[in-house]
């Protein structure tokens, strides 16, 4: 190779490795933040719901940590509350709203705190928890109660209205699926059933909804 043919190739090289040629911008990636805390006296065998934003529910049964499953993005807002309160418990939450700081620091101090309600009212909470809904569908559930449950991503998905053994039909409950995502089929395990008073009443029911 002779000197005038080294010269264009060392010129091609710097082009290209100098940044001479195209060249994207990386895009960060969205900060977000996990949402937590602390559950203290709830009774043995008592369920308590909790919802962040009025769309995530969980299911807590136990005292001590929970988590929601889908964080929050930097400089959103978060507010946890009770759907109502567990059978037999009068339940508070403390720092339960806020907003996220832009460098998505994980919030962990949300505290619910329950104690033994004044006046017991035998009452339970109906869910259906859904898996295997494909994004941007919806699933509706009927309860025997004439109450409809849409449900618009996988979790935890709680009707309306509460069930009491006073009422007709009791404390019987019965979930059907009353409209299918479209282009899938919704399959229900555990969809009807009797919650006896007394003892062993239990104030949350767990439906299942596996959708393909």
């Amino acid at each position: 190779m002779n000197k005038f043919t080294v010269a264009p190739l060392v010129l091609a090289l710097c082009i290209v490795g100098c940044g001479g040629g195209s060249s994207t911008t990386d895009i960060p990636a969205q900060k977000s933040a996990s949402i937590s805390g602390s559950m203290s006296g709830l009774s043995p065998g008592v369920t308590a719901l909790l919802v962040n934003n009025g769309t995530e529910t969980i299911a807590v049964s136990a005292n001590g940590s929970f988590k929601f499953d889908h964080p929050v993005a930097a400089g959103a807002a978060y507010s946890v509350t009770l759907f109502g309160d567990p059978n037999g418990n009068a339940c508070k939450v403390a720092n339960g709203a806020g907003m996220v700081a832009q460098n998505a620091v994980d919030i962990s101090n949300v505290a619910v705190t329950c104690q033994p309600a004044a006046i017991t009212l035998l009452r339970y909470n109906v869910g259906v928890t859904v898996s295997g809904l494909t994004a941007g569908n919806s699933v509706n559930f009927a309860d025997d109660q004439g109450s409809i449950l849409k449900v618009s991503a996988n979790g935890l998905g709680v009707f309306p209205k509460s069930y009491s053994p006073l009422m007709v039909p009791g404390a019987d409950y019965n979930v059907t699926v009353s409209a299918n995502p479209s282009g899938q089929t919704c399959t229900l395990a555990n969809s009807s059933g009797t919650n006896p008073a007394g003892v062993g009443f239990s104030n949350f029911i767990n439906v299942t909804a596996v959708c393909k």
